[in-house]
């Protein structure tokens, strides 16, 4: 039985609380607060309480525990335990990005919102955490094809000391795969030990080259959620691998995607190689370059030089270790078998994360990269597809000729529509009951019959069958969104103006017809018509007072000795003559300018909208409607390169 190894134990936990908090983490761990996105992402899990009952896992003696804190070794982050919505609150306003790294974070962060279906959101993530740090992690997936123990006995060589004696780790490592249970995830620690979680097994090794290259490695096999064979295998296949972990309650399995910076692929023999070589065939070479290398287990031979393979004989690296580690007098035997083993350029390979000149990290640089060509080359697709779709929906000559001809047609019957219909209703007998001489009992009528005349005689058809001719363009993909051209203007206020026509605009954008004539009665209704019934009670009022002032006149001169009685009465009479011909030639007036305005306003719209659909015909040919969210990802893609090309050059 290999050796115990002491669980990994952090040097500040956080405190919990007292309460029915402290008594859920203790009975089910921090895991069943967190959610999955959450764990996926997390950096090193401190213990702080033990049950009682111990329980061996793979012949190794452990500790069940829980989580007390969330710690990132970096000193980055330190989250309590709390519910899900508590950490998710608390993640996002933690974040301390880097200034220099601002800009291209929040460009990423809106392109996840605007295009979420056309990206990653996994691979997008790890992008994001790994500009939260100047440091970042670099994960590393070693996946084997055939076998995850000879992975894992590759896996032991690479991260073992050779200066030092055989760990206990190592041990743990080799039963680990003899267990043949998929799934482990190797990080640095100052001291080995196992960090057990219900998401992925944890390993903590004191490696020189983990933490000089602040590596990750994830150990599964390849298989699952690889494309079957004959079809293309995408870069997220390779660079987001299915791991299958088991669960604590039932023993089961349970797939998860966790995205890695690069991919190792270990095979064995002249078939791992065949298989390797078909998947490389099979990969879009551009999109994998340095992100997919492949460790093949092979006997020492001539040294093979490619930057996509190497041949390893671990167990003659495994010889050459063992040779060294009993006595440094066998140094010369230990560099000749493990140069021959071929680990060497594996190791090399693994170690290339430096940035350089204060830029970015190579494969943070990488995976960001990829990221912004999957975008832009879907949204290329997007737009090939649109204009292939407008291609096929486009008009002939004739068509749009057809097309012309109805809207001469639909212009001319409105006009004569304008024209007969206000005339019958300006000579209907509700319009002529507005007489002058009537206002006195009818003055409270005055906004209901305009605003009804507007309605039932202001271009109701002509609005109907304007729709149904916008309806045919819209059909054959001409209507756009711009401004109506060689728009009138239908009020004489300049800010009455203004706010009819933002009014026009915001609803030609809701409405795939123009809304001209709608906006122009609705202007019409809120603006005219209460100043009719204005200047109606005002003429009513006068009138009254006038005729009661006067009439007081008279009464006063005729109670006077000297005056009287027909003397008296000629006041009265100046006064009433006088307000009736002033009502009388005021609200005629203010009828005919009312319904000349009417008329004025209905033609002006009708003239733009006939104008805007015309407009649309003649620009057929070479103006396409194009989605406004497609220049917005275009937008945003292009400020990712830019801040990426900065950081770069920086």
């Amino acid at each position: 039985m290999p050796p115990r190894i002491k669980p990994t134990i952090s040097k500040g936990l956080a405190r919990l609380g007292d309460g029915p908090l402290e008594e859920r983490v203790s009975r089910k761990g921090v895991n069943s607060f967190l959610p999955p996105c959450c764990a996926q992402c997390r950096r090193t899990l401190s213990t702080s309480i033990r049950t009682r009952n111990p329980s061996t896992r793979n012949g190794l003696f452990t500790r069940k525990r829980t989580t007390a804190s969330l710690t990132d070794r970096h000193g980055a982050y330190h989250l309590t335990a709390v519910s899900s919505a508590t950490l998710a609150t608390a993640s996002s306003s933690l974040l301390n990005v880097p200034p220099r790294l601002r800009p291209l974070y929040a460009t990423l962060s809106e392109l996840g919102d605007a295009v979420p279906e056309r990206i990653n959101l996994s691979r997008l993530q790890l992008a994001l955490r790994g500009l939260e740090s100047e440091v970042p992690v670099i994960r590393v997936a070693v996946l084997g094809l055939d076998d995850v123990a000879a992975t894992l006995r590759l896996v032991r060589v690479l991260l073992a000391d050779p200066l030092g004696s055989r760990e206990p780790w190592e041990d743990w490592l080799e039963s680990y795969g003899a267990q043949g249970t998929p799934g482990l995830l190797i990080r640095y620690g100052e001291e080995s030990g196992i960090v057990e979680n219900s998401l992925l097994p944890t390993l903590t090794v004191p490696s020189t080259l983990l933490k000089k290259g602040n590596i990750e490695i994830i150990v599964s096999s390849l298989g699952a959620g690889l494309e079957p064979s004959g079809v293309p295998v995408t870069e997220d296949s390779l660079l987001v691998p299915t791991i299958m972990i088991p669960t604590s309650d039932t023993g089961r399995l349970n797939s998860i995607r966790y995205p890695v910076h690069r991919t190792v692929v270990c095979g064995t023999g002249i078939r791992g190689l065949l298989r390797f070589s078909e998947l490389v065939s099979r990969a879009d070479q551009s999109a994998t370059e340095g992100s997919l290398y492949g460790a093949i287990e092979l006997e020492a031979g001539e040294e093979v030089k490619d930057s996509r393979v190497s041949f390893v004989d671990t167990k003659l690296a495994e010889q050459a270790l063992a040779k060294f580690r009993e006595s440094v007098q066998f140094a010369s035997e230990y560099e000749r078998g493990w140069s021959r083993s071929g680990v060497q350029p594996l190791i090399d390979y693994l170690a290339t994360t430096e940035k350089k000149n204060g830029g970015l990290s190579p494969d943070l640089h990488k995976l960001i990269r990829a990221l912004l060509n999957v975008v832009e080359a879907q949204t290329a697709a997007a737009d090939a597809a649109r204009a292939k779709e407008q291609k096929a929906r486009a008009m002939s000559p004739e068509e749009i000729q057809d097309l012309e001809n109805t809207l001469s047609t639909w212009a001319e019957r409105a006009h004569t529509e304008l024209r007969n219909s206000l005339d019958e209703g300006f000579a209907s007998k509700r319009w002529r009951g507005l007489a002058w001489w009537k206002l006195f009992w009818r003055v409270d009528d005055v906004g209901m019959i305009s605003s009804e005349l507007l309605q039932t005689r202001y271009l109701p058809q002509a609005e109907k069958e304007m729709i149904w001719t916008a309806g045919r363009v819209t059909q054959a993909g001409l209507r756009g969104r711009a401004p109506y051209p060689n728009s009138q203007e239908f009020t004489t206020e300049p800010a009455s103006t203004a706010e009819s026509r933002d009014s026009e605009e915001g609803s030609s954008a809701d409405h795939p017809w123009p809304m001209r004539i709608q906006a122009s009665r609705q202007d019409l209704n809120d603006r005219t018509v209460p100043s009719l019934q204005a200047i109606a009670q005002e003429l009513v009022l006068f009138s009254a007072s006038t005729t009661g002032l006067t009439s007081a006149l008279s009464a006063l001169l005729y109670t006077s000795a000297s005056t009287g009685l027909y003397e008296a009465c000629t006041a009265a009479a100046v006064g009433l003559i006088y307000s009736l011909r002033r009502q009388q030639t005021k609200w005629e007036s203010a009828r005919r300018a009312w319904e000349t305005e009417v008329r004025e306003t209905g033609r002006s719209a009708l003239i733009d909208t006939e104008n805007y659909l015309r407009d649309l015909l003649q620009r057929s040919a070479e103006q396409r409607v194009e989605d406004g969210s497609e220049a917005r990802v275009r937008e945003l893609v292009a400020r990712g390169r830019n801040a990426l090309e900065d950081l770069k050059q920086g």
